[in-house]
C-alpha cells in the first residue's frame, strides 16, 4: 500500500447534542465513504488506509471517533446504540455530508453500519462489512458465552481500576460493554437493511481463541451473506481480523465494485 500526493484530511469537532464528536474529512466525489471503527477503538486505528482509499477511489472519506473514544467526549450517559449512530449521523448531517454514503464498518463497527443503514436507509448508497461482529455470531454461540469471553467481556479487566487511572479509550470501553450483548441483540434483530450491493470480507486465517469459535465466525458472516439482498461474501485469504492492515487491497477492490454497483442503480 503505497501513497502519492495524499489529499489533505480537514477536521472537525462538531456539537451533535448530547457531546462533541471529533471527524476527519478526505475531500473526494460526491460518493461518500464513512468508516466506523472496531469496538473499543478510535479512527487512529484506520492508520494509513481512509487516504489510501481515497486515493484509490476518488471518493471522500470519512472517519470519526465515537463517543468516549480518541478525541470525541466521554458523555455522562449510558451508552446507547441507536444514540450513537443518530450522534454519527448528526454530525455529518453538519458537516453537509449526509448524502450518497458508502458505510463500511470494521469487526463491531459492522454492527453499527447495519443499525445506521437500518435508520436511514434513504442516504445508504452501499456496504462493505470487514469481519463484522453480527448477531449472527451470537446466535451461533450465545450471548452468556461472549459476555464472559476475553474478546467482548461485560466486566473488562481494568474495570475495577481508579478511573483517573485509566485511558479515556478504556473508560469509554466500559462504557461500551458493562451492559452485555443482550440489549445490542435485542435492537440489532429489529434492524433491517435496504437494496444496496453489499460486501462482506471475511477473515481467511484463524484469530478466535478456538478451532469452534473461528468456524462459528466463518458461519455468521455466510448466514449474513445468504439473508442480505444483494450481498456477496469476499474472503481474505491472506489475513486475520486485521484485514485493513493486512489485506488492504481487497477492501479497496470491494469498495469499487459496490460504488459501480451503486452509480448502476441510480
Amino acid at each position: 500500500m503505497t501513497l502519492e500526493n495524499p489529499r489533505i484530511a480537514r477536521d472537525a469537532l462538531i456539537d451533535v447534542g448530547g457531546c462533541r464528536l471529533s471527524f476527519s474529512v478526505i475531500q473526494g466525489s460526491e460518493t461518500m465513504i464513512v468508516l466506523e471503527v472496531g469496538g473499543g477503538a478510535d479512527s487512529s486505528q484506520w492508520g494509513s488506509f481512509p487516504m489510501y482509499l481515497a486515493q484509490e477511489t476518488g471518493a471522500t472519506v470519512v472517519t470519526y471517533d465515537r463517543a468516549g473514544f480518541g478525541k470525541s467526549d466521554l458523555p455522562d450517559t449510558p451508552y446507547d446504540m441507536v444514540q450513537e449512530v443518530d450522534w454519527g449521523m448528526q454530525g455529518l448531517r453538519q458537516l453537509g455530508l449526509d448524502q450518497d454514503i458508502i458505510l463500511m464498518g470494521h469487526s463491531y463497527g459492522g454492527w453499527l453500519i447495519r443499525l445506521t443503514a437500518s435508520r436511514y436507509p434513504e442516504v445508504v448508497r452501499g456496504m462493505v462489512f470487514i469481519d463484522p461482529f453480527s448477531a449472527e455470531f451470537v446466535d451461533l454461540l450465545g450471548v452468556a458465552y461472549l459476555d464472559n469471553h476475553p474478546s467482548c467481556r461485560k466486566d473488562l479487566p481494568f474495570a475495577d481500576q481508579n478511573p483517573r487511572d485509566l485511558t479515556k479509550n478504556q473508560r469509554g470501553g466500559i462504557r461500551m460493554v458493562k451492559d452485555g450483548l443482550g440489549p445490542k441483540v435485542a435492537i440489532m434483530r429489529r434492524t433491517t437493511i435496504p437494496s444496496v450491493p453489499v460486501r462482506i470480507i471475511t477473515s481467511g486465517l484463524p484469530w478466535w481463541q478456538t478451532p469452534e469459535e473461528d468456524r462459528a465466525w466463518r458461519q455468521a458472516h455466510e448466514q449474513m451473506a445468504a439473508l442480505i439482498p444483494g450481498a456477496e461474501l469476499v474472503v481474505a485469504e491472506e489475513s486475520d481480523h486485521l484485514i485493513p492492515e493486512k489485506q488492504p487491497d481487497v477492501i479497496v477492490e470491494a469498495v469499487k465494485d459496490v460504488i459501480r454497483l451503486a452509480q448502476q442503480q441510480g
